[in-house]
């Protein structure tokens, strides 16, 4: 009787444990789309940023920079929203190589909202030589993008959060 107490707590206990990991990570998921969000607070400007992900394009997780400040991170296939004082912005985006080609400047003013879709190209830098290994670095550009265009990818996009 006890070694079939034990067998079945041994068949047990690792489906517990996959249940609970399951549980777990569908918290971790992003968030269905938005078009919107809630109500742009009193006072403030909506910075939308939204990643596509092509074939192409780099699978790597960069910091994005509101003012040389790290706001957030560029996922593949994701969005987020920052609601921020009304101002000037510089906008760029961490990389091993800056371009300022490469970044955004935008004028916020209050209850404006605004699209920036930030593009990647995997292969943007290259070198090596006969002695080291080939290396390759992706590139990160910020469009400003129209909110025609824009709303309609970010309702296809996995939504990572709003402030």
């Amino acid at each position: 009787m006890w070694t079939k107490a034990v067998l079945s707590l041994r068949w047990l206990l690792p489906a517990l444990a996959g249940v609970s990991m399951f549980a777990t990570a569908s918290y971790a998921q992003p968030r269905a789309p938005m078009l919107s969000g809630p109500p742009i607070p009193q006072g403030e400007a909506r910075v939308w940023f939204y990643r596509d992900a092509g074939p192409y394009d780099s699978q790597q997780i960069p910091y994005i920079l509101m003012n040389a400040t790290p706001i957030g991170v560029s996922y593949p296939r994701g969005a987020f929203y920052l609601d921020v004082r009304p101002g000037f912005y510089h906008i760029a985006v961490r990389q091993y190589l800056s371009n300022p080609e490469e970044d955004a400047n935008i004028q916020l003013v209050p209850g404006q909202q605004v699209y920036l879709k930030i593009v990647s190209l995997t292969d943007c830098i290259q070198g090596g030589n006969r002695r080291s290994s080939d290396f390759s670095r992706p590139c990160f550009y910020v469009w400003n993008m129209p909110p025609q265009v824009a709303q309609g990818a970010v309702a296809h996009t996995p939504f990572y959060g709003g402030s």
